[in-house]
């Protein structure tokens, strides 16, 4: 479940400038009243079998179905299934808040973990 997430870390703590740049433009598109948008689904994120955690992680790099498919040796129909799950269980509306939400969520874990 967490191999993503910890290949995330390493990506996030190589590069910390540009990540703490790309988080701040994210929070500045999310705005004041977007903490709890994000707040409430992070807090829900161990609800997530191990499965749709990884689909998660990619949605935050922005992978398409295909490029999760592919990564993830499943097919298109599969991810789209995952990703209805993970709308669901979070209590998101598209697919673009949850790979804002997954990247709040890698940004959190990898500041917590410097």
């Amino acid at each position: 479940m967490y191999a993503l997430l910890s290949e995330t870390w390493r990506e996030t703590t190589d590069d910390r400038e540009e990540s703490g740049q790309e988080w701040r433009r994210i929070s500045s598109l999310i705005g004041e009243s977007g903490a709890n948008w994000v707040e409430d689904p992070v807090r829900r994120i161990e609800e997530l079998t191990d499965r749709e955690f990884d689909v998660f992680i990619l949605l935050g790099r922005g992978l398409s179905n295909q490029g999760i498919s592919t990564s993830l040796y499943v097919t298109e129909r599969t991810v789209k299934s995952h990703v209805t799950r993970i709308l669901a269980k979070l209590q998101l509306d598209s697919r673009l808040q949850a790979g804002l939400v997954a990247q709040a969520y890698t940004h959190r874990v990898a500041s917590n973990s410097a």
